[in-house]
């Protein structure tokens, strides 16, 4: 079987990846540094993420924007800024903006710029990739680490895993890192998805393509725990959108756990305020004057002026109005239409699903590795960044920061004469 040597390897052909392997070539020079990368091209994910723009960072990066191991996520951010991510991508010739929600993309609007910026950088280092190489087993030897596919084999003396996590296995996710790590004896937290819809007990077929502006709160034994504003996206299974998304880790962990921000919970809800710009009393009041206009109408399309039609129907069926007229309607129905619209109740009912998560929760934490430079505690010599790391963020380009943030800090500690020093 072929064996090919290399100073460092860098499992996985990701933005943590190819930082890893910049940063480390950087520093050690042409061809000292080869990317295996598992599918017949690298990137796949990253050309997805922002539909196709590319969150890459936020303005409002800091520790809590994140999830997971907190030790690693602060050490990551102390090593890298807002402003070191913008220098980074300054020096491969891309350049950043920031939108009025301190969103950060790339100026051209694409995700193949950031890709092609770190693909330029790479092969102006001499770092070589090598795609579809599937490794099946890592084996510590006392020269480095040799790395075994099906057909064949890479030495090297220092490795980074890079390998992502089991979200959106559609764009190539399958967590055969993890299966690496449990090779090397190296332990991960328990994994779940983060990020993702929320199905739930109320299936409303009619609002399945329906959006709302509003607000989305979790009640946790009717206790509000946690709360966002965005658009709401209603599908045949539950609820959906960028504010469900940030609640969702929460969701699923009760699902794993049966705890809420680690206290015990017997039931988990979330209430949708589809009506959030407006308050209680001045939503009653037209409503009121709704209820002259849609007088001959039922009940249930007195909200269709402000709401779709489907949900304004939906509301008034969880009123038990739907046979009413408008005109039927009394103060008591009316406070009651408009307390439903402030506070549609939906029960989580299961899990969320790996294969329409953006990001996986859990993973490698500071027990296992050295946080200032995400050495292994067991194998010197080997580094963990990315996904594989118990860290993930919220909604907004905080996951892409620790991506490239996490990647620089291995790459540049696998550089390093001295295996061990801090940075």
């Amino acid at each position: 079987m072929e064996i090919t040597n290399i100073r460092t390897a860098v499992i996985g052909g990701g933005p943590s990846g190819y930082c890893a392997a910049i940063a480390c070539a950087r520093a050690t020079g042409r061809g000292s540094v080869m990317i295996l990368e598992k599918q017949p091209r690298t990137g796949r994910k990253l050309l997805a993420t922002g539909n196709g723009r590319c969150n890459i960072s936020n303005e409002n990066v800091s520790p809590e924007h994140y999830h997971g191991d907190r030790v690693i996520a602060e050490s990551v951010l102390r090593s890298f800024s807002v402003s070191d991510m913008k220098d980074f991508f300054g020096s491969l010739g891309v350049l950043l903006r920031s939108d009025q929600e301190g969103r950060i993309y790339p100026c051209s609007n694409q995700a193949v710029t950031i890709l092609d910026g770190l693909k330029r950088e790479c092969s102006a280092l001499g770092v070589i990739e090598r795609c579809s190489f599937m490794p099946r087993s890592i084996k510590k030897d006392k020269n480095g680490f040799l790395i075994t596919s099906d057909d064949a084999q890479v030495h090297c003396q220092r490795l980074v895993l890079a390998a992502g996590s089991k979200a959106a296995p559609q764009l190539g996710a399958d967590g055969s890192g993890y299966a690496l790590l449990k090779g090397l004896n190296i332990r991960c937290s328990e994994l779940f998805p983060a990020l993702c819809p929320v199905s739930t007990a109320e299936k409303y077929k009619a609002l399945k393509g329906v959006r709302a502006k509003g607000r989305v709160t979790l009640l946790s034994d009717g206790r509000p725990v946690a709360g966002t504003e965005g658009e709401i996206q209603f599908t045949d299974g539950g609820i959906s959108g960028i504010c469900v998304f940030e609640l969702s880790r929460k969701v699923n962990g009760f699902f794993l756990d049966g705890k809420v921000d680690g206290a015990i919970c017997k039931r988990i809800q979330i209430a949708a305020d589809v009506m959030s710009g407006i308050g209680f009393n001045e939503l009653c009041g037209y409503l009121e004057g709704c209820r002259r206009v849609f007088y001959n109408d039922k009940a249930g399309e007195l909200l269709s002026g402000a709401l779709n039609v489907q949900l304004s129907r939906v509301i008034a069926k969880a009123c038990a109005l739907s046979d009413k007229s408008c005109g039927e309607l009394g103060s008591r129905d009316i406070k009651q239409l408009a307390a439903c619209a402030k506070k549609l109740i939906f029960t989580p009912d299961r899990m969320g699903e790996f294969g329409s998560a953006q990001v996986c929760a859990g993973g490698v934490g500071s027990d296992e590795i050295d946080p200032h430079t995400l050495m292994s505690r067991k194998h010197k010599g080997l580094f963990v960044c990315g996904e594989l790391l118990d860290v993930d963020g919220d909604c907004g380009g905080f996951n892409l920061h620790f991506a490239v943030g996490s990647g620089l800090m291995a790459g540049r500690s696998a550089s390093a004469g001295q295996i061990g020093l801090h940075y």
